[in-house]
């Protein structure tokens, strides 16, 4: 019996010990794309009286933030008020069941606005 429950048993240990990379991995890319599409929030211009949104300059800084962060990713532009950040994150399993590493990858939406929801955003 032990010669069973024993492999068995590390065999389970190897399996949470690698799944847990997977969920770092999915909890990583997840939080790079979201605070990269929040950052693209950041270029909306408020210096002026009338508030404009240079949808460029957000991809540009949600871009700026993953080279910062030192993931690469994709910065689209969805139509003249939003941007999607898709990051794909590399984390290395300690045990190597799953293989050397896994893999996730994080979506996230910005979209550009300033003020409250009232239908009225420039």
């Amino acid at each position: 019996m032990v010669a069973i429950l024993v492999p068995t048993l590390l065999l389970v240990v190897a399996l949470v010990v690698d799944g847990s990379a997977q969920l770092r991995a999915i909890a990583r890319a997840d939080a790079l794309a979201a605070e990269a599409a929040r950052a693209a929030n950041t270029a909306v211009d408020t210096r002026n009286l009338a508030v404009r949104i240079d949808t460029a300059a957000a991809a540009r800084t949600a871009a700026d933030y993953l080279t910062r962060a030192g993931h690469s990713g994709q910065v689209t532009l969805v139509g003249s008020r939003a941007v999607r950040v898709t990051v794909t994150v590399t984390e290395p399993t300690t045990i190597g069941l799953l293989g050397g590493s896994v893999q996730a990858t994080g979506t996230a939406l910005a979209e550009l606005g300033v003020g409250v929801r009232d239908g009225g955003l420039p």
